[in-house]
């Protein structure tokens, strides 16, 4: 049975001030780093990523001026846009491991660019999901 990703939903973190100039949508707490699982890691890897994809579109929103945006159908595709990164990195988004999870955070970096993700967006949350993986014992790559 295919279970929905719910976890992320739930994901703590901190956010600051959204579309402003400084990137500090989302920031993980030390309490989140305490006794951190591989699957908590992937969730908050998920809401970091939700968060980085969310600053984007409300930058680009302001730059058109446009009303508002689908949040529940960017956070769909962003879990979906993670199990392809975990297939990517031949690793089972079901069960992260620390090392699986540090090859799927350089195909997201690569997707963000691909993207258009602001540089100062990708810095600031490779900086916090670095926080997380170093918890895991595991050093970012990218």
């Amino acid at each position: 049975m295919k279970r929905e990703h719910r976890e992320a939903e739930g994901a703590i973190g901190r956010r600051g001030a959204v579309g402003s100039t400084a990137p500090t949508c989302w920031l993980v707490s030390e309490a989140e780093l305490r006794s951190l699982t591989a699957s908590r890691a992937r969730d908050l890897i998920v809401e970091c990523f939700f968060q980085a994809q969310r600053e984007t579109f409300v930058r680009a929103k302001q730059r058109v001026a446009a009303r508002s945006f689908d949040e529940q159908a960017i956070r769909s595709a962003i879990v979906a846009a993670m199990r392809v990164a975990f297939r990517e990195a031949q690793g089972d988004f079901e069960r992260p491991t620390s090392d699986s999870l540090a090859r799927v955070v350089d195909v997201l970096v690569r997707k963000s660019e691909a993207w258009g993700t602001p540089a100062d967006v990708i810095d600031h949350h490779r900086v916090q999901v670095a926080r997380l993986l170093a918890a895991l014992g595991v050093r970012l790559t990218s």
